[in-house]
């Protein structure tokens, strides 16, 4: 395929900022607190730390790099070397699952912000709705000590308040912002609730409100969306540090600030614990996916890239730890106004941060301007990842057939129905029971094994396969700066062997998935298995491929797998050009003979 002229980023801050935008967002923000707190909160630091240095670092620079020297997205760049182009399509599988819950978590962001838009009590922080159980208990209500006990009366609702101890059974569900979240939102089955049964209008409202604002950011390409990340990949830290402050400054947030810092060494021996901390550390800055070596590929071929990646990491950790702290802060309040241990406030999923914040913000002065600044900020970290991803997968689609974005129209058609089909596999989640299809996605489709997998082949891949003297000399073509010598031997050694050992660990270890006190059965981990596997079984089924359709022996076979596919094309068409000049020489000589 002749090469196209490609966008590019219009200043080098652009790219930064897109970076900055997509690796701190929601795998910091929404994911990052509630894998902490189901794996035993401070401890999970441990092996997530080990990752960063081990994995992260070396593989962000190596898959920004791709992009850059290659100057394509994340299929068509490992054509310079296609024994392992497997990889491309696996980053391409697990991108497309990954987009069903990142929509989502968006959708809950609008639903939410929606509800803060109002100059009355959050709908969340009260007992009075029809959500609402008759195990509610206000946390104003445990904190005085006192039952508020609701009477209804025609057309109006009476509380009536008794300013008595009185013994207040306390569950995981007590909470009116649980309740909201698992009776409104998620609309969980549940017969004391008013709302059960009745099908999710509000978050099929968002959903439908997330893809026209996916839509209208990347429907111009870079050229746009590299505006819109200035102020998305800023605004969040403004946010993150108010809620830090407020947190820490409630009455028990040293319990949970030291169950975040303080680890328990007893979790490391489950192997769980080890594969979501190595995910995590891939997920946060989207490893495996098919966004940085997009971003790559938009950079001017002389951009800095190795200087500015661990700008992006830095970034990365402080935001995530940050996010973290600012959680446990307010689980140590809860757990401390509500008499229980740090696990017992609520249960441990992906709706942690829904579940958990909007109680610290209703203890804040101006609650709905917080509240509607919090959910504000999901929603733009949400639209950077979705961006993100969402610009990977049309750049893959331009490289391979450029026809579908060659003009202004073009695109906005291939985004319209890129977006459609996405709109329709995410609509499975919106049920009842589709909070356990989004974490079967978020577990196994998107994340956990099959990321790790994927990482660990790109690390054989470019220490052994592709030469990592090869890459440095890229490196510094490109960037003007040397590899350090420690990424060079995680390349080659440290990566692989941490992902091997995580792997054979989790093989071990394994146990089914859950979620809070609900276990998967057996089928559903089936299938679970069967989505890892549409993404890594695609590097085998290539690998096989390259080698079946090439000529020669074996070992003739896998060196042209490993030879460029540019090259290649080039030496053909040298030879082909020099046939034709021997043509053109030997009918001249025929003719001066004659």
């Amino acid at each position: 395929m002749a090469n196209t002229k490609r966008d590019t980023w219009d200043r080098p801050i652009e790219s930064l900022f897109a970076q900055v935008g997509y690796c701190v967002g929601l795998g910091n923000l929404w994911r990052f607190p509630y894998l902490c707190q189901k794996n035993g909160g401070g401890v999970f630091l441990i092996p997530y730390g080990l990752a960063l240095m081990v994995m992260s670092i070396p593989l962000y620079i190596f898959e920004v790099g791709l992009g850059q020297s290659t100057n394509r997205g994340r299929i068509a760049a490992w054509n310079r070397l296609p024994l392992m182009k497997g990889i491309g399509y696996a980053s391409l599988v697990l991108t497309v699952l990954a987009m069903l819950p990142y929509m989502l978590v968006m959708a809950w962001a609008i639903l939410y912000l929606g509800h803060s838009m109002t100059t009355g009590l959050l709908p969340w922080t009260t007992c009075d709705n029809p959500w609402n159980t008759n195990s509610c208990v206000t946390l104003n209500t445990v904190m005085n000590n006192s039952m508020a006990i609701s009477v209804d009366f025609p057309k109006t609702n009476a509380t009536l308040e008794f300013n008595q101890s009185i013994s207040i059974s306390y569950t995981k569900e007590s909470l009116p912002q649980v309740q909201f979240w698992r009776n409104y939102v998620l609309r969980i089955s549940n017969s004391e609730s008013e709302m059960d049964g009745e099908f999710n209008w509000p978050v099929l409202c968002a959903l439908i409100a997330a893809f026209f604002t996916v839509f209208f950011v990347t429907v111009g390409g870079i050229k746009i969306g590299g505006k819109v990340v200035y102020f998305t990949a800023t605004f969040p830290y403004v946010i993150l540090v108010a809620l830090l402050i407020r947190g820490a400054t409630l009455e028990g947030a040293s319990k949970g600030i030291r169950a975040y810092l303080l680890p328990n060494l007893s979790q490391l021996a489950k192997a769980q614990v080890w594969v979501d901390a190595i995910s995590q550390a891939i997920y946060t800055f989207g490893i495996g996916f098919s966004a940085l070596t997009a971003f790559g590929g938009y950079n001017k071929h002389k951009n800095n890239f190795y200087r500015s990646t661990f700008v992006v990491i830095c970034l990365g950790c402080i935001t995530s730890f940050t996010m973290g702290l600012a959680t446990f802060s307010v689980l140590g309040h809860l757990a401390h106004v509500m008499d229980v241990d740090i696990d017992g406030v609520v249960q441990s999923g992906p709706g942690l941060v829904f579940q958990v914040f909007p109680v610290a913000l209703g203890l804040m002065p101006a609650s709905q301007f917080w509240a509607a600044m919090f959910f504000l900020m999901i929603y733009f970290v949400a639209i950077d990842t979705s961006f993100s991803e969402f610009e990977a997968v049309m750049t893959i689609i331009g490289d391979a057939y450029p026809s579908l974005i060659s003009t202004r129209r073009r695109r906005a058609g291939t985004n319209t129905i890129l977006g459609i089909t996405f709109f329709v596999l995410c609509l499975p989640q919106l049920p009842a029971y589709g909070i356990y299809i989004f974490e079967l996605l978020n577990s196994y489709g998107s994340c956990g094994i099959s990321m790790i997998l994927v990482a660990f082949s790109e690390a054989v891949t470019v220490g052994w396969l592709w030469n990592v003297e090869q890459f440095k000399r890229d490196v510094k073509e490109m960037t003007g700066s040397n590899l350090a010598k420690p990424i060079v031997y995680c390349y080659k050694f440290m990566t692989p062997l941490v992902t091997l050992f995580v792997l054979f660990f989790f093989i071990v270890k394994w146990e089914p998935l859950t979620v809070g006190d609900f276990v998967y059965p057996t089928w559903a981990n089936v299938i679970g298995w069967i989505m890892s596997l549409c993404s890594i079984l695609c590097i085998p089924f290539v690998i096989l491929y390259v080698l079946w359709k090439e000529d020669g022996t074996l070992k003739e076979r896998f060196l042209s797998g490993i030879r460029p596919l540019s090259d290649e094309k080039q030496s053909l068409n040298d030879e082909t050009e020099m046939k034709m000049i021997e043509q053109k020489c030997t009918k001249k000589e025929s003719e001066f003979f004659a």
